[in-house]
């Protein structure tokens, strides 16, 4: 009897480890992990050549059709995303029409229709957001959104954000914690009252500079929102997951918050472990509104900071904040006025950290499949079928070649320029790369080809006990 996929001569890691063996993968799922000698015979057979085997990457923030509706472009966004190793991605729901569970039935079959990889949503705080909470996690849904950092205010294409305030965040919190585990209230932490004033401030000087941005949204707006979560957290028992944290202040919250007994985890980006404001990149310099993204760019010392943190396990996941937008829509404004993001990261989530973590950190490989993959699934409830490499998990893979260097620029990318013409990390020279994404057992990215069809993606529901 023979199987679909086989792969040979690899070395497979896991968050517990390194081990060479060769991988079995029949219907989707992994069948077999043992001495390549007793494997079965395959329909297809990769040999990896002594490169690494991870779990497919699972990026947790992203805002595809990014700042059009989700269906926009999903198929070109995905691609993108299974290029960089990421099998499966956590999509933000928002409607100002439609409630979260008039939503859901058209948004999954956008994903089996027209998405190369596996998708889950998360639902943001609008409109009757709280009527579903408590109906959500039996539709698979168990991870809900609070824009702290936009209360009230319009977003960038004029689309209302809120309203939402701290009874609200509270109301919401209560709700969240009768839902048993592992449902989520995120948030993303910043104190809109305190940026507004200073903005204020910053525009009356005349400064448009990329600098502005970072001072008219400090760390301590960042701090002070996350202080009062956690403790929201604290009071209604409601778990809590910080996304996109910048701040290495955050880093000592979390620390304190857990030994308090507090259920808080952190998510940081590949833009927040690279960039710095007070260090701007020429990009940068010459276009300062590309480096408009909510919450700011920080200071190298809040990156080596995070690094470490993650290291060390108080960083949980990493996440891309993909958003993609072009040079253009960008540029067309000024600093305080232009469409806020840093554009299509999800492809540069792994290369981000192999080269700036594994190869020049010395962060183990190990340290990559769990917060990429192994901890993610964990936490919102796909697990053992995502995040590891286990006989019965789905067989959802990215094969990395530690050694290969690549210059990136937009054209090495896969994101179309009609959506994104431009990276910041346009000009870098990685060590460490992804050659090959496998979905289900299939492959959908090649030496950098995309190889994959939209029709086999799945949506995932999510659990929630």
């Amino acid at each position: 009897m023979s199987v679909d996929l086989v792969i040979k001569n690899g070395r497979i890691v896991t968050h517990a480890g390194v081990t060479r063996e060769g991988i079995a993968a029949n219907k989707g799922k992994v069948v077999a992990i043992a001495d390549e000698s007793l494997l079965p015979p395959a329909n297809k057979t990769i040999d990896a050549n002594g490169k690494y085997i991870l779990p497919g990457l699972i990026d947790p923030h992203c805002h595809y059709g990014y700042p059009a509706p989700f269906e926009t472009h999903l198929t070109a966004d995905t691609q993108s995303s299974a290029a960089g190793g990421v099998t499966t991605f956590g999509h933000f729901l928002r409607s100002q029409t439609q409630s979260a569970l008039e939503m859901l039935p058209e948004h999954k079959r956008v994903i089996e229709k027209d998405s190369l990889i596996d998708g889950l949503f998360h639902i943001i705080a609008v409109g009757g957001f709280l009527d579903d909470i408590l109906k959500l996690p039996k539709e698979g849904v168990n991870s809900f959104k609070f824009l702290m950092g936009y209360k009230g205010l319009t977003g960038a294409r004029g689309e209302k954000r809120g309203p939402i305030d701290d009874g609200i965040i509270f109301d919401g919190f209560e709700k969240i914690s009768k839902l048993g585990r592992p449902a989520w209230a995120m948030v993303h932490a910043e104190n809109i009252e305190l940026i507004q004033m200073l903005a204020k401030r910053l525009q009356e000087q005349g400064r448009k500079d990329m600098a502005a941005w970072e001072e008219s949204r400090p760390y301590f707006c960042e701090a002070e929102a996350m202080r009062k979560a956690i403790y929201f957290a604290q009071i209604t028992g409601c778990p809590l997951y910080v996304v996109h944290m910048t701040i290495g202040d955050g880093v000592d919250l979390i620390i304190k918050a857990r030994a308090e007994g507090i259920n808080v985890v952190a998510e940081t980006c590949p833009w927040c472990l690279t960039h710095t404001s007070t260090e701007p990149v020429p990009l940068f310099q010459k276009y300062p509104t590309l480096g408009n993204v909510n919450p700011p760019l920080r200071n190298r010392e809040s990156i080596e900071k995070l690094w470490q943190a993650i290291k060390d396990g108080w960083i949980s996941t990493i996440g891309s904040d993909y958003a993609p937008v072009t040079r253009e829509e960008k540029e067309s404004q000024d600093i305080w006025h232009c469409i806020p993001g840093i554009g299509a990261c999800s492809e540069m989530i792994l290369p981000v950290m192999l080269s700036e973590g594994v190869n020049k950190r010395q962060l183990p490989l190990e340290k990559v499949a769990e917060v990429c993959s192994y901890n993610t699934a964990k936490i919102f409830g796909i697990f053992p079928e995502k995040g590891t490499i286990a006989v019965g998990s789905d067989a959802d893979m990215v094969i990395v070649d530690l050694n290969k260097k690549v210059k990136v620029t937009p054209d090495v990318l896969h994101t179309p320029p009609e959506l994104c013409d431009w990276t910041i990390y346009d000009g870098w020279e990685f060590t460490g790369w992804p050659v090959a994404t496998i979905l289900r057992g299939n492959v959908i990215v090649e030496d950098g080809k995309i190889v994959g069809k939209p029709g086999n993606a799945k949506w995932l529901h999510c659990k929630c006990e």
